[in-house]
């Protein structure tokens, strides 16, 4: 990639949208166990140009830039891509044709919906996905700036990054009932301007990805940290924490714009996701120092703060996962999934790496999958087995597609849990006396 050495701010939020890309008080470094276990390769499924992979029971769903692929993989030795859609023009299906299509970098799936997030378009699809082997565009919702999205019963929830000069002003979160999927309509935003004018007037606090659980909305606005509202009334968003900023995220940015101080400044909220039970939230923090130096190797790359959020009135830091210590390419935190005990990560050239949290104060690196030539978007846990999202448009030998991973590789072990729960305790015999 070649940088601009003075780049206007657009030109930045269009090449941030291109790459995907839209500190740290590291605590206890996670440090891997000896000989963690590669992860077993059941299958590949080639999905060109793959980059946000979600999964919902037996089907994968994949946003591939133009569209959103989608793998049968009841099977996992024997994956099959039964729909292969390109999104149509927003007005074929509704919309407003000003901002264009937009590179499809992000799907979402409730149940029998789908939704395609628009980066640098205008707005989100929904897509009926009834029968994964015919997917049926609906509708489209006019927005703008939108990076990233999560459904979660009936609403849609966009990120919205408009800007203003050297400011994101207009940072909000979108929330879009879609209930009617024929017919999906705005009821409600958070901005961040209204609780934190002074980190929308910093420079450097786009809304890059949301979280939806429990009734709460968790935020991360790079920068500015993580943002949590309270959306159990989802037309009345309401502020219920904010943790984990950088250094001067209310410092507003000299023009012209700094671009190192997205790729590889302080803080760098790129995603979030709290525990099943809401006790923890991790933070992945994407940083991109290489993409500024001579030296590929050189520069500190995100890992994951571990926040204790048990009590929202004491929000502190507890734990950190280290990037690999790997000499390849990008080496960032980028998307994860979490359980109750584990965390299942991709690292772009670091690979597939899955630990275990039981302890979050020292994370533990169980097992990791890390193909030569290939860059990682995203891991998520389904079925039991990690779905590594391989990202084509960074990867040397692959042009992008799902690898499906296990821990099993065929030798007895003790069991572990990836529930929202540690296993119930056996009962145990009226006369044993413990």
């Amino acid at each position: 990639m070649v940088l601009d050495p003075t780049p206007s701010r657009r030109t930045v939020l269009k090449v941030l949208g291109a790459t995907g890309v839209l500190g740290s008080m590291e605590t206890a470094s996670a440090q891997p166990q000896q000989d963690p276990d590669e992860l077993r390769l059941f299958s590949e499924q080639p999905v060109d140009n793959a980059m946000e992979v979600v999964a919902q029971d037996t089907h994968a769903y994949v946003a591939t830039g133009n569209g959103m692929g989608i793998v049968d993989w009841r099977d996992p030795n024997r994956p099959e891509l039964v729909a292969d859609i390109t999104a149509s023009e927003p007005s074929d299906i509704g919309g407003d044709d000003e901002g264009g299509v937009g590179g499809i970098l992000d799907v979402k799936v409730e149940d029998d919906l789908a939704v395609m997030a628009h980066n640098g378009g205008t707005g989100i699809t929904t897509v009926d996905v009834s029968d994964p082997t015919d997917p049926e565009e609906l509708a489209f919702h006019d927005a703008h700036h939108v990076h990233n999205a999560f459904l979660k019963d009936g609403y849609a929830y966009l990120t919205i990054s408009e800007s203003d000069e050297n400011t994101f002003s207009e940072a909000r979160t979108d929330i879009v009932d879609v209930s009617d999927p024929m017919d999906p309509k705005k009821i409600g935003e958070y901005r961040l301007a209204d609780d934190f004018p002074e980190f929308a007037a910093g420079g450097v606090s786009p809304n890059h990805d949301v979280y939806v659980q429990d009734g709460l909305l968790y935020q991360a606005y790079w920068d500015a940290g993580v943002v949590v509202a309270d959306v159990s009334d989802p037309t009345d968003p309401e502020l219920v924490a904010q943790f984990g900023d950088a250094p001067e995220a209310d410092t507003p940015q000299p023009d012209p714009f700094p671009v190192e101080r997205y790729y590889a400044g302080e803080g760098n909220a790129h995603y979030v996701q709290p525990s099943p039970n809401g006790d923890l939230t991790f933070v992945g923090d994407e940083k991109f120092p290489s993409l500024l130096e001579e030296d590929p190797d050189t520069g500190k790359y995100g890992g994951i703060r571990i926040f204790d959020t048990s009590d929202w009135d004491d929000v502190e830091q507890v734990g950190f996962i280290s990037p690999p210590d790997v000499n390849v390419g990008l080496r960032t935190s980028h998307n994860f999934d979490v359980t109750q005990n584990r965390l299942h990560t991709s690292w772009y050239n670091g690979g597939v790496r899955v630990y275990d949290i039981t302890d979050e104060t020292d994370p533990e690196e169980l097992y990791f999958y890390d193909s030569e030539g290939y860059s990682f978007w995203t891991a998520v846990q389904e079925r039991g087995f990690t779905l590594g999202g391989i990202y084509g448009a960074r990867s040397d030998t692959h042009a992008g597609g799902i690898a499906f991973l296990h821990t099993d590789r065929g030798r007895n072990r003790s069991p572990s849990f990836e529930g929202s729960a540690p296993p119930e305790r056996p009962e145990l015999d009226p006369e044993f006396d413990e």
